[in-house]
């Protein structure tokens, strides 16, 4: 395009070449008019008016179609200035549909809920009639229709697409988006009669694909009534929603499989602590009517538990023994730690000494001693068994033989 301002200089140099030769023309005129020369006068105002017509042309044909031009210009200037507001305004349409469908998709609703919204906002951000979001159930190899902007579908878990099968299964299973313009003269259409897919023309569908992981958990379509073709902002729009929706579905389905794995566990807990806690009801029950005196000590020989019977041996109150150590009570508290040692190194448990009772009376007993677990703890489990009785037996038993040999050496004698 030529210099405007060269253009300009020549306009103006046109004009004050016709002006210049105006004058003259009128000035002859004027001249020949004072001497009576009409021929003179009637050339000069030929003239003139040859002037004003050669500049007319001159000017017609090199400047003023520079200046249609530059009206050209401006105009078309003007029209890809709209198409860019046009564009910019789209863009800002489309950030405004990322902004709320990720707010959407991450709200503390329900899962179901949050799906509804986000189809209701793809759907009006993409001008479509209806977008559908189905989710892959891996277990039947399906997609289960989860969400949809259109309220007349009823019984939405219902609607079930083996992968493979209709424009949704090939997505699915080829993990490639599919545009096409006119859907119902594909091969691969398959129609469905509860979302009554025949009506649309035009479908863009998009697999819901976690590259992290390489994991299919659905697939994302809008669908129009009218033919159509899309826009690179309308499929970059919906290429980062896939995205953003993908990462939420598989966070989702992390979280449900998570509360399932928790309420497993906390159940399994239960079930165990409520073994637990009837083995050792059933282990207090048999300790406390048992006939010999049984304690439960810790690691260092501090009671635990202790039953009737060790209370009556001891003189102790049960709640008493509690604040003691059971080797304290015996008179070589050295001999009958010993069971301790015996048990760490796999020998058997047992030692003999003297008990001292509350009231300072010493008691013969025998100690043995096992270890054993309670509530996921280790405890060493002790039976001191009085031998009063036995000891008893064997002095009695011991004057008995003394008298039977003396009766014998009295009838020897005799």
């Amino acid at each position: 395009m030529p210099n405007s301002t060269f253009e300009h200089r020549k306009g103006v140099l046109i004009l004050c070449i016709a002006l210049v030769l105006a004058v003259v023309c009128g000035a002859s005129a004027g001249y020949f008019f004072a001497g009576g020369n009409s021929a003179g006068v009637t050339l000069s105002l030929a003239c003139l008016v040859l002037i004003s017509l050669i500049a007319y042309i001159l000017y017609r044909k090199t400047v003023f179609p520079y200046y249609h031009r530059l009206e050209d210009a401006n105009l078309e200037l003007h029209l890809k200035q709209e198409e860019l507001l046009d564009t910019k305004d789209d863009l800002f349409i489309k950030f405004l549909g990322v902004y709320d469908v990720n707010y959407a998709a991450n709200s503390p609703r329900l899962f179901k809920n949050r799906m509804k919204d986000v189809a209701d906002i793809t759907a009006r951000v993409m001008e479509a009639d209806a977008c559908f979001i189905f989710l892959y159930d891996k277990s039947k190899d399906e997609l289960l229709l989860e969400a949809t902007n259109k309220d007349q579908v009823d019984d939405v878990k219902k609607i079930r697409i083996p992968l493979g099968e209709g424009i949704e299964g090939w997505v699915g299973r080829r993990l490639e988006p599919v545009m096409l313009k006119d859907v119902r003269g594909d091969s691969r259409f398959k129609d469905s009669p509860e979302l009554a897919l025949f009506r649309y023309m035009s479908v863009y569908a998009l697999p819901l694909y976690v590259y992290s992981n390489g994991a299919l958990v659905g697939v994302m379509e809008v669908l129009y009534t009218k033919a159509r073709s899309f826009s690179d902002e309308e499929i970059n729009f919906f290429t980062t929603l896939s995205g953003i929706i993908a990462t939420t579905i598989q966070n989702e389905l992390m979280q449900v499989e998570l509360r399932k794995m928790n309420l497993e566990l906390e159940q399994w807990v239960a079930e165990k602590t409520e073994e637990l806690r009837a083995s050792e009801e059933r282990y207090r029950t048999l300790v406390e009517n048992a006939s010999e005196s049984i304690f439960v000590l810790a690691g260092n020989g501090d009671i635990v538990l202790a039953n009737e019977q060790a209370a009556r041996l001891t003189g102790h109150t049960k709640y008493d023994l509690l604040h003691k150590n059971l080797f304290e009570l015996f008179v070589d508290p050295v001999q009958a730690r010993g069971v301790l040692s015996d048990i760490g190194q796999g020998r058997q448990a047992l030692r003999h000494g003297e008990l001292r009772r509350i009231d300072g009376a010493l008691v013969p007993v025998d100690l043995s001693a096992v270890g054993l677990t309670l509530m996921g703890k280790y405890f060493v489990q002790s039976v001191v068994t009085d031998m009063s009785s036995r000891a008893r037996l064997e002095k009695l038993l011991k004057e008995k033989e003394k008298e039977i040999a003396a009766l014998k050496s009295q009838q020897g004698l005799s």
